[in-house]
């Protein structure tokens, strides 16, 4: 059975019935997500000439279809790497359609019974159109987040328009039976989302913005322009939202002498951030998550770390700290602690024209920019996986031999088949070695095993002192290693992370003193394997 075999070809209420439509999407392909997709919209297109009551219930039908194909592919996102294969792409791009035909298609709805006097009967299909057509605007900038991409220009454009329609209609609040949210708290959340700077979050953090803004955002309060104070002393927890922008919005302090217009809105975050502080503080005592209305997560260092990081963004994003100088020399990119370790070992020391074959997976970028604190890349060639916020890399300039140890701050895939990244530069070069950890378990038996780590000489957000990058998990703070040095032997301690990443962490090295004994875990010592740390 072909897919469009349920439906005749006649455009009349009768032959477009929801649950004939309803036995078709049963039909959908749904393992071929981009198929099935470009299916639903082709029959889509069939209901434009029908009345708006008709079109909503189809519409209405197709809502779970939809969301299936949306969750297929999200999955395959979450293991494709970047910049996006072919395939993967072509998918991405007929769901992406998907959803703004979709928007489109209640938008139309909503266009169309605003323009006339809205009576008892028409007030019911507005409302819903209207939230069901900024659901899709917002899950599109969703689906682009998860690819490291910029929100839609045309997304944002729409969703301004439409939660000034709701606004003026009166029905902003108001959540129709069967919604999940109201047409105000979509538009808050996808501000927040947004201002949550997606494209430099780690891998799993833009579930838990996620979370937190759909448990917490009800204490952001959207006000009007114009009855904002300029002498305001809480301006830095504001964002300007301008009706006819194609953007999110902008922090308030930073807009100049930008003019209010009518119909410009203030998001005052004012509130969510005294709760947001309210919650780090909570958890550091030792609260119990749950009763902070946050998930078992929050106790990990790293959620804690994100939660200031969001206090942060939704106060005043910074400023950039150095200006940048533009030109497009090429390098040479290793992604991940274990590829990096493995390449500081041996091909970096090679010259390029060496006829020794290098093994070590590298790829080729363009800077973009550099600044004294880190790089912009653009990508040209080679496998670039797993590039992600938060991985360690090792860029070596072609006209030089140091290699630069990054972590990798931000990610953005412009048209899915570009991409750049923005590196943080921890340190000129890393010396790559090995430790034996010792452990003790349940049953108090000793066990000994060898860790890959990179030392760096010289750390400055560790005050210019060394530092240690393992692999996550793999290391403690507390245990103590041995720098070889001219002088002879050096023993530090391995202080608290700098440093939480998915991949690695890092630490800073600090002297030894014998009252640090008291600061190392039972059983815990860390020995050299090379003539590097040793001891």
């Amino acid at each position: 059975m072909k897919l469009n075999d349920l439906l005749p070809n006649g455009n009349n209420a009768e032959a477009l019935d929801p649950e004939r439509f309803q036995a078709w999407l049963a039909t959908l392909p749904f393992e071929r997500p981009g198929v099935a997709a470009q299916a639903l919209m082709n029959e889509l297109q069939r209901f434009r000439t029908v009345n708006s009551r008709t079109r909503i219930k189809l519409f209405e039908a197709s809502l779970e279809s939809a969301q299936r194909l949306v969750r297929e592919v999200e999955k395959q996102l979450a293991v494709s790497a970047l910049p996006l294969e072919q395939e993967v792409q072509l998918v991405f791009i007929a769901t992406n359609a998907l959803l703004k035909t979709l928007a489109a298609c209640y938008a139309g709805i909503v266009d169309e019974i605003n323009q006339k006097w809205i009576g008892i009967g028409f007030a019911k299909p507005l409302r819903l159109a209207t939230l069901r057509a900024m659901e899709f605007q917002a899950q599109r900038l969703d689906l682009a987040y998860r690819v490291y991409a910029r929100g839609s220009k045309s997304a944002w454009s729409e969703l301004h328009r439409l939660y000034r329609i709701a606004r003026g209609g009166g029905f902003a609040s108001h959540r129709p039976q069967g919604a999940r949210a109201s047409a105000e708290q979509i538009y808050v959340n996808a501000l927040l989302l947004d201002f949550a700077e997606p494209t430099k979050l780690a891998p799993g953090e833009l579930e838990r913005v996620r979370f937190y803004i759909e448990r917490h955002a009800k204490f952001a309060q959207l006000e009007e322009a114009n009855a904002v104070k300029k002498d305001d002393q809480s301006l830095d927890a504001c964002f300007l939202i301008k009706t006819k922008d194609s953007r999110a919005g902008r922090s308030l302090v930073r807009t100049g002498n930008t003019p209010i217009e009518s119909g410009d809105l203030v998001l005052r975050c004012s509130r969510l951030l005294a709760k947001l502080q309210g919650q780090i503080g909570g958890i550091e005592k030792g609260v119990e998550p749950a009763r902070l209305g946050l998930p078992l997560a929050a106790r990990q260092s790293g959620y804690v770390a994100l939660m200031r990081n969001l206090h942060r963004l939704w106060s005043a994003p910074p400023l950039r700290r150095f200006s940048r100088q533009k030109f497009k020399p090429r390098v040479d990119l290793v992604v991940g602690f274990d590829l990096l370790w493995s390449y500081l070992a041996g091909p970096a020391n090679r010259r390029r024209t060496d006829e020794l074959p290098i093994r070590i997976d590298t790829s080729e970028w363009a800077i973009g920019n550099e600044s004294p604190g880190g790089f912009s890349l653009q990508y040209i060639a080679g496998n670039a996986a797993p590039v992600r916020v938060g991985e360690v890399v090792g860029l070596r300039p072609r006209d030089q031999s140091v290699v630069h140890i990054c972590l990798t701050r931000r990610v953005v895939t412009g048209d899915l088949q570009s991409l750049e990244l923005g590196l943080q530069n921890l340190a000129p070069g890393g010396m790559p070695t090995m430790v034996s950890v010792e452990t003790t378990d349940k049953k108090g038996r000793k066990q000994v095993k060898a860790v890959r780590v990179i030392v760096l000489a010289k750390l400055p957000s560790a005050g210019d002192g060394p530092a240690l990058i393992a692999p996550a998990q793999a290391l403690q703070p507390g245990v103590s290693v041995y720098l070889q040095q001219r002088s002879g032997p050096l023993r530090l301690w391995v202080s608290k992370p700098v440093e939480q990443c998915p991949g690695c962490e890092v630490f800073a090295l600090i002297p030894f003193t014998p009252a640090g004994l008291s600061a190392t875990p039972p059983g815990k010592t860390a020995e050299a394997a090379s003539p590097a740390l040793a001891g």
